[in-house]
């Protein structure tokens, strides 16, 4: 399971445009680097803060965290 992705990629596995994948990692404190992101701490904090995402983004975590 591949953790860093690009913007793009993260868009695409939530169902969600790319720009609205940056806007949120910005909001919520997620790092950007290299121009990738950590998936799973971006589905950790997009729960953690009820963002309307947060529904899509628990497939990006591992079935024992989430």
């Amino acid at each position: 399971m591949t953790v860093h992705r690009t913007p793009e990629q993260l868009a695409e596995a939530i169902g969600a445009d790319e720009r609205v994948v940056l806007n949120a990692a910005r909001e919520l404190d997620v790092p950007v680097f290299e121009g990738r992101i950590d998936s799973v701490l971006f589905a950790e904090a997009l729960v953690a803060a009820d963002h309307h995402l947060a529904g899509a983004a628990r497939r990006l975590l591992p079935d024992d965290a989430g």
